[in-house]
């Protein structure tokens, strides 16, 4: 057992889960506008398995939370790549997007290892009696095939077998 930091959601009941890595990044920019200088708080997200980072513009509560080792996907991306990575992300943002008209200064205020839970539930076609296994993500509630997801296909297989 590990504690980590999860998002705070409402699971299914009944189903396993298994945790996905994201690298949390908090930052201060300070940049110049049109408008004049001004200062913003910004939250990124890195995808620790593909790579990529994003704005996160509204993050659900996190929470501690036991999970067990096995159940969590392995990173593929360092802690301080990540922090390269949103680095990287905002400072683009800043300069192409926000339109910025002096370089931007980026401050690291906090980071973290954070995992997104996600869960397999078998459903039966709407036509067909065949069981279909979907990948359910209750942070956004959505339910998706999981063929979609090549990575957290291959991480289920090796635990589980053909699925």
């Amino acid at each position: 057992m590990m504690e980590a930091t999860v998002f705070d959601c409402k699971k299914q009941e009944g189903y396993s889960s298994f945790y996905y890595p994201h690298y949390y990044t908090e930052w201060m920019v300070t940049y110049r506008s049109i408008y004049g200088h001004r200062k913003e708080k910004v939250t990124t997200m890195t995808d620790s398995v593909r790579g990529g980072s994003g704005i996160a513009n509204e993050l659900p509560y996190l929470r501690k939370e036991d999970i067990i080792e096995s159940d969590v996907m392995e990173e593929k991306i360092t802690e301080q790549a990540s922090i390269e990575e949103a680095f990287e992300t905002l400072r683009r943002h800043y300069l192409y997007r926000a339109k910025s008209w002096s370089v931007p200064t980026i401050e690291l205020l906090a980071s973290q290892w954070v995992y997104i839970p996600y869960q397999l539930i078998e459903k039966t076609g709407r036509f067909s009696k065949k069981t279909k296994t979907y990948l359910f993500e209750p942070m956004s509630n959505s339910l998706d095939k999981i063929d979609k997801f090549p990575e957290i296909y291959k991480f289920i297989e090796g635990k589980v077998g053909k699925i």
